[in-house]
């Protein structure tokens, strides 16, 4: 069985009904936190907290974005000393994972030192197979108002699960409400 089944296996199972599933999958699209929809639903927060743990890996698991390969906007996300980077390429976010060959880590290095400059403009080479760089910009980062603002509201988070409400907060960004709310209804269907 596929780590799907299992969640799905395991949800069918539970003792909420599907209404009450389907409402708190409405909190969850609706960003509410877990004590707000448990206050809401009059359910325990540590319940809500389960869903809430298994949403997101659902929409994480289902997140299939790939590189464009054009030109794009490397930027950066720097949160309790770490740094994330991502790719923005007409209005949407793709996080870059650490191993990331497409992108030379010199890249990275140079943004990250510059002074001046918060995103790297880059070209892809078919030739080379990898990006290019081609300057420096100072542009404004609209991804990293969103997780601020967002982020705030959880008043902490666990440097566990840090990746994973990163993940979820592009997510969110990227995708339109009814979007996320379809893929979570067929998390429990």
């Amino acid at each position: 069985m596929s780590s799907v089944d299992i969640l799905k296996y395991k949800i069918k199972n539970a003792k909420l009904n599907t209404n009450k599933i389907e409402k708190i999958c409405i909190c969850f699209v609706q960003d509410l936190t877990a004590s707000q929809t448990a206050q809401k639903l009059n359910i325990s927060r540590q319940t809500i907290n389960s869903y809430y743990k298994k949403m997101r890996s659902h929409l994480i698991s289902n997140e299939q974005k790939a590189i464009s390969k054009k030109s794009c906007l490397l930027k950066y996300i720097h949160f309790n000393n770490e740094i994330v980077f991502f790719i923005e390429n007409e209005k949407e976010a793709i996080l870059i994972n650490h191993n990331n060959t497409l992108i030379d880590t010199k890249i990275k290095e140079q943004l990250l030192k510059h002074k001046k400059a918060n995103s790297a403009k880059l070209l892809y080479s078919k030739r080379e197979k990898k990006f290019l760089l081609i300057g420096f910009l100072k542009t404004q980062n609209c991804l990293e108002e969103f997780i601020n603002k967002r982020l705030k509201k959880f008043r902490g988070i666990n440097k566990n699960n840090f990746q994973i409400h990163i993940k979820e907060s592009i997510i969110r960004y990227n995708e339109e409400k009814n979007y996320i709310f379809k893929q979570l209804i067929s998390l429990f269907n």
